[in-house]
Formats: C-alpha cells, structure tokens, sequence
C-alpha cells in the first residue's frame, strides 16, 4: 500500500524527527519520552493492511526479545480500529511496559518520517539514527537481528 506519490521517491528519515502523538492510553508521547540508553523501534502501521497484521503478530510472538527496546506502534487509525487491531493480530502489545501504541491526529508521521509503503519499519539507535527501514514483512528476523546489535 502506497502512502503517497510524493513521499515514495524519497529516503526514510535519517535522524528520528522530534514527534508528538497521542497515546492510546492517555497524554502525548514525544522523543523525549524514549530511553536515551535503548534502541527504538517504530512500526507505522494502518489496521486493514495484511502486511501490518502479519508484522505485529510477529512483533508480539517475539515481545520478550524486544524488552530492552523502545517500542512505538504508530497509526492514523481510530481508536476503536486499533483495540480491534491488536486484539486480533498482537494482544500482549498493549500491556508490554516498553510499548507505546500512538495516534497520530496531526498526520505529522508521513511528512516527517517519509515512509514508503506500510507497514512502514524503523530502527533508530540510542542516538537516534537510522540503522534499518524497511517496509518488506519478509525481513522482520533482520529487524531483530538489528536491534539485538550492540553497534
């Protein structure tokens, strides 16, 4: 799924932009809420894409190898969409401690991210830049594989 044509043509953010979303379980949730120590990984994801479903079942049958990560599960959709998202496809997601699910009511996301396609996959390190994006399910073991680096 296509986001836009402007945006396909260009690179993913290289430097996590700063952000400000809506957390699904109350407040706002921005970059200066993340653990400088740990890694992030932000999945932007829309609930009727097959693609996201097939990437969040696998992010949460693998939860526990992502306890040491800042996760951000990052959508356009409605509430009411995402509880029956997760229930579905990821039901341990929304009560793991290091996982944020976030609305992003200002559509902010895609001007600033520049994802490609969904879902759309990032792994920042502790200094908040760019070491994977990928927008393939096919390469979900490589994301962790990234993530479980040191560098």
């Amino acid at each position: 799924m296509l986001l836009s044509a402007f945006v396909f043509a260009q690179e993913p953010a290289q430097k996590m932009p700063d952000f400000d979303f809506v957390n699904v379980k109350g407040g706002h949730t921005t970059q200066a809420d993340l653990d400088k120590n740990k890694k992030t990984l932000i999945v932007f994801f829309d609930a009727t894409c097959p693609h996201c479903q097939k990437a969040s079942a696998f992010f949460n049958m693998h939860l526990k190898e992502l306890s040491k990560v800042n996760v951000l599960f990052v959508t356009l959709d409605e509430q009411k969409s995402i509880n029956m998202f997760m229930q579905q496809y990821a039901p341990l997601i929304p009560n793991a401690t290091n996982v944020k699910i976030l609305r992003d009511t200002n559509y902010a996301f895609v001007p600033t991210f520049l994802p490609k396609r969904y879902p759309a996959i990032y792994v920042y390190d502790q200094k908040n830049q760019l070491q994977l994006y990928t927008n393939d399910d096919k390469e979900l073991e490589k994301v962790l594989q990234t993530l479980s680096d040191k560098s």
